[in-house]
């Protein structure tokens, strides 16, 4: 895991969406505690080109209590593969995984066999109860008005412009602000980095609670400038659904 290339994405698609989902199934890895988090590290196979790769996830509140977040270009490439081995590891510190969930797969919108929307759900295979119990989960929005303020974006990035940040692909780092719509994404003043996407764009983040309202993900990243899919409620909770199903 300690190889996995930070992953970034600059792909789009604008054709009407159909659905289509895949598993996958991972040996869970033993550890020595467990962390209270709802974000962490995505570790996963690219079946396309054979490397390892990595992004951000995080794990979003549902009945279910067992899916996350993450970009769609994390689970599903652009040359109609799935992603395989996929690892999710929550508190991911400093190059640690204190505890690797696998996963079980993911849904995502695809059309002419590419994603549709840069974001997607993932179905953990915790076999201890809901693991949104355990790491505690973020809220989501699919409304939060045009101009959002009090947004943090979190992720592991290995460049771009976060300050304070040791953009080491290893480390956590996290940006706050404000976000604007325009057009079909929505975007931050900031270029997040490689290794961030699929990293959430939370309201109201409360780092002491480790809660907040997830609005966004990083899909892409440019100077200056980083962007989210705009998610609409009906193909939000149809990716949960199923999600849920895998």
């Amino acid at each position: 895991m300690r190889d996995a290339i930070p992953l970034t994405n600059n792909e789009s698609d604008n054709n009407k969406p159909n659905f289509r989902t895949k598993r996958n199934r991972l040996l869970v890895k033993k550890a020595n505690f467990n962390p209270y988090v709802p974000y962490g590290k995505l570790f996963f196979h690219n079946t396309g080109d054979g490397k390892n790769y990595a992004c951000t996830a995080s794990v979003i509140r549902t009945d279910n209590g067992n899916i996350g977040l993450t970009a769609a270009h994390c689970i599903y490439n652009q040359n109609n593969n799935w992603s395989s081995n996929m690892v999710f590891c929550p508190g991911f510190q400093n190059g640690e995984c204190p505890v690797a969930i696998p996963v079980k797969g993911g849904s995502v919108e695809v059309v002419n066999n590419k994603y549709y929307y840069d974001y997607g759900m993932i179905k953990f295979n915790y076999d201890q109860g809901k693991l949104q119990d355990r790491t505690g989960c973020f809220d989501w929005d699919t409304n939060p008005g045009d101009t959002v303020n009090n947004i943090t974006a979190i992720g592991y990035p290995v460049n771009g412009e976060i300050e304070n940040c040791k953009k080491d692909g290893s480390s956590l780092c996290q940006w706050s602000g404000s976000s604007f719509r325009s057009g079909s994404f929505r975007y931050v003043p900031i270029n997040t980095g490689s290794g961030s996407s699929g990293g959430p764009w939370i309201r109201n983040y409360d780092n002491k609670t480790q809660t907040g309202w997830v609005i966004g993900n990083t899909s892409a990243s440019s100077k200056g400038l980083s962007n989210s899919p705009i998610y609409a409620h009906d193909e939000f909770t149809k990716l949960i659904n199923e999600a849920v199903k895998l």
